[in-house]
């Protein structure tokens, strides 16, 4: 009769244990994406983001370019709050060739609503480098 007093002890503790592990892991990677065009010019940018209970965190963006374009494309991400107005709290700048992925780390309360705004200027033979804005959906 103790060793089952004790074996039910032991699997209660265990079943205790992983209930409360369990809200403490982190959801799977998802991503932001979004496109945007200019003419002949278009870029196609993800924010890889996961969601824990209590905070979203993003740890990567990332770009592809199309079209006839030079090395010097400049690409803007601003991390936006949705309010009332929205606002930034976090910005990057990067300025590179036609692909690009940059390893971030910007968290936000999961109460708030998120999106990634960007914007790209195309280094190309023109007189005036065309370029084009947009954001993602929100999270």
């Amino acid at each position: 009769m103790k060793i089952l007093r004790n074996a039910a002890v032991v699997a209660a503790i265990g079943l205790a244990t992983s209930i409360t592990a369990a809200p403490a892991m982190a959801s799977a990677d998802q991503y932001l994406v979004a496109r945007c065009a200019k003419g002949n010019f278009g870029i196609e940018i993800r924010a890889r983001y996961l969601t824990s209970g209590t905070k979203h965190v993003f740890n990567q963006l990332s770009w592809r370019i199309s079209g006839n374009v030079g090395s010097k494309n400049t690409v803007r991400f601003f991390f936006m709050q949705d309010a009332q107005p929205d606002f930034v709290f976090k910005a990057f700048n990067y300025e590179g060739g036609k692909t690009g992925s940059r390893n971030i780390w910007v968290t936000r309360p999961k109460a708030h609503q998120v999106f990634v705004r960007f914007g790209v200027r195309f280094d190309t033979s023109a007189s005036s480098d065309p370029g084009c804005t947009y954001q993602t959906r929100g999270i």
